[in-house]
Order: structure tokens, then C-alpha cells, then sequence
């Protein structure tokens, strides 16, 4: 399950995302992740920062995504 957050509804790029998986391994948890598009998108990636504190291979302590 999913949930996005506008914080400010007049800058769409940047978002909240709350996830809440229903199975799996982090059935039960709630992750959440701000995301800011940048006006050079398409050409340069959004960035991504997971807030909540996790034990993933690709999201490090601070809570930058590493694909």
C-alpha cells in the first residue's frame, strides 16, 4: 500500500511517499521516502532519501537509495 504526500501543493515536484507493504519481509512496517524531481529531470534523476531508519542493501544509513 501506498501513500503521497504534497507537503506544499504548489511545488509538484517535490513529494512525500509513505509505503506500508501488506506481505513479504517488511509486512507490517512503514517507510517512508521524500522525493524531489529536478527541472533537469529526464536528464538527471530525481533524488530519493528514505526517512525511515532500515536494514536494506541498497538504502544506506543515512538513507540514500543506491541503485
Amino acid at each position: 500500500t501506498c501513500k503521497v504526500n504534497f507537503p506544499d501543493p504548489n511545488k509538484l515536484h517535490y513529494f512525500q511517499l509513505t509505503v506500508t507493504p501488506d506481505e513479504g519481509y517488511y509486512q507490517g512496517g512503514r517507510f517512508q521516502f521524500e522525493t524531489e524531481v529536478p527541472d533537469a529531470y529526464n536528464m538527471v534523476p530525481p533524488k530519493v532519501k528514505c526517512l525511515t531508519r532500515i536494514w536494506h542493501p541498497n538504502i544506506t544509513e543515512t538513507g540514500e537509495i543506491c541503485l
